[in-house]
């Protein structure tokens, strides 16, 4: 009679178990990636090289995705608000005393206000009503 009723409690405790699991792993709606898209110009022409990066420092959700050639990206995160920049590609540069140093590439379309988070001032409130995020870069 025990070993019945120990296998209906080992039941119930899987049931419970992969029912609460979802849960656990953070699966709320708010966390369904959203794919969103935009442009990069600087004076309203493209930024045909470099990178987009979002930064939700409230959860630690971001993306870093290249520029298109006509300045397009898409990328997939999670809905929230994000702080923006925009980084020039990046280099790699032999060292003759050690490994390679990578320095971001010469460019005149990326001024340097825009490659911080403390001083681009760029945001994008991702969600499923707001896909489409364009930056406009001045100097």
């Amino acid at each position: 009679m025990q070993s019945g009723f120990r296998v209906r409690a080992d039941t119930r405790l899987a049931v419970v178990a992969l029912l609460l699991s979802p849960l656990g792993l953070g699966c709320r709606s708010g966390d369904r990636p959203v794919a969103i898209q935009g442009r990069v110009t600087f004076q309203g022409h493209p930024v045909m090289e470099g990178m987009v990066q979002f930064n939700d420092e409230k959860t630690g959700h971001g993306a870093e995705v290249e520029l298109g050639p006509d300045g397009s990206y898409k990328a997939t995160l999670p809905a929230g608000n994000y702080a923006v920049v925009i980084l020039p590609p990046l280099l790699t540069v032999e060292s003759k005393s050690g490994p390679p140093d990578p320095q971001f590439k010469k460019v005149r379309n990326i001024p340097e206000k825009y490659r911080s988070t403390v001083t681009s001032g760029l945001t994008a409130a991702v969600s499923a009503d707001k896909t489409v995020h364009d930056f406009d870069l001045n100097p």
